[in-house]
């Protein structure tokens, strides 16, 4: 299930980046829509070694993802 989250910017606004982006991929949405799956597969990658590298004290248990860290048998948890 996917999280309900709100656009950070209005419709017209996101129709603008939409045709920006399918433009920047030389008019092929199935190529925009390939470069943004990327993308977001990059940026959850950032995320997972980012959320790895803080303690389990620091983060009392509100990320859910498992501790990275060698030995250590604590799972974060939402």
């Amino acid at each position: 299930m996917m999280d309900q989250v709100q656009p950070a910017c209005s419709p017209d606004e996101m129709e603008v980046d939409v045709t920006a982006v399918i433009e920047a991929c030389g008019g092929d949405p199935r190529t925009a829509i390939k470069a943004l799956l990327i993308e977001q597969q990059i940026q959850e990658q950032r995320i997972e070694r980012l959320a790895s590298a803080l303690s389990f004290g620091y983060v009392r248990g509100r990320i859910g993802v498992t501790s990275g860290r060698a030995g250590s048998s604590h799972s974060v948890t939402t």
